[in-house]
């Protein structure tokens, strides 16, 4: 069987005028084109839907009892593209993303907030987790953007560059080096360090051997959060290197943030998503955003 909608949207408005004549009017169609609708949707059902006369069309017994299935599901389709319409200019629907935990509650919050402001009736779903994450939660479809550092992505993830975050050092606000508003990697040889991340300690290794071969981090305390290595930091245990949006948590945990010099170090955050799948309307709004920003 092989309805077609407009046979459906013909046989409905046949039915509320009572005329092939103004139904065709109001279909802006022909008089003969509605007619043959009619006749086609008919064929398919093996009923007459009207019983037709010289001064009047009436509906048959089949007639009226289709015609309520039919203004249902004309119904449907007129809410599907009500609801298309809503999603594409973000009157409607839900943007989900992840990021690592102290970047969605400073640099990613700001940009939402913006958003919201933007977009107020688009819901917002936010995963929050670690750098690791990041990617196995776009994989897992759990969330259509991902924002986070470098990681390996695999065949069904792909990812765009979004930005550089430089990245400081941060030392307690007692620490001797706190007055200061640079230091080089080769004053901090008797530093006891803070490290967060096993990728992140190894990217900067790396770093700084290319550098200068000399250089290297001395690690005091190994931790799985920025926020505990941040307060660990504070407390004088060490310092630590961090990307600068977790700069707004300095009064919070008595810390200072310093540029690192010889060399400076940038670390680069992309935008992560699911290979060949078209992003969401309030997706693309975002993912706009985010390059704005950044």
């Amino acid at each position: 069987m092989n309805l077609t909608l407009r046979q459906m949207r013909a046989f409905s408005v046949v039915a509320r005028s009572a005329s092939f004549t103004l139904a065709a009017r109001q279909l802006n169609l022909t008089q003969s084109a509605v007619s043959m609708l009619v006749q086609q949707l008919e064929d398919e059902l093996g009923v007459k839907l009207f019983d037709r006369t010289r001064n009047a069309v009436t509906l048959t017994e089949a007639g009226q009892q289709l015609l309520p299935l039919a203004r249902r599901m004309l119904d449907d389709l007129r809410q599907i593209e009500e609801g298309a319409g809503d999603l594409r200019s973000l009157k409607s629907g839900v943007l989900r993303v992840v990021a690592p935990q102290l970047m969605a509650c400073t640099w990613v919050a700001g940009v939402l907030a913006r958003f919201e402001r933007a977009h107020p009736q688009v819901g917002l779903r936010i995963v929050d987790g670690s750098a690791g994450d990041i990617v196995g939660t776009v994989r897992r479809g759990d969330a259509e953007l991902g924002i986070g550092p470098e990681r390996a992505t695999g065949e069904d993830v792909t990812r765009s560059f979004l930005m550089h975050v430089p990245m400081r050092l941060v030392c307690a606000a007692t620490h001797a080096l706190a007055a200061r508003e640079a230091v080089q990697w080769r004053e901090l040889q008797g530093e006891r360090w803070v490290v967060y991340s096993g990728d992140f300690s190894r990217y900067v290794e790396e770093r700084l051997h290319a550098h200068d071969a000399s250089l290297s981090m001395q690690t005091a305390t190994e931790v799985r959060y920025l926020t505990t290595a941040l307060a660990l930091v504070g407390a004088g245990l060490g310092v630590a290197m961090v990307p600068d949006y977790a700069r707004s948590f300095a009064a919070n945990f008595g810390i200072r943030f310093l540029a690192l010099r010889a060399p400076a170090l940038n670390r680069e955050f992309f935008v992560y998503q699911r290979r060949s799948l078209a992003l969401s309307p309030a997706a693309q709004a975002f993912a706009q955003m985010l390059r704005e920003q950044a």
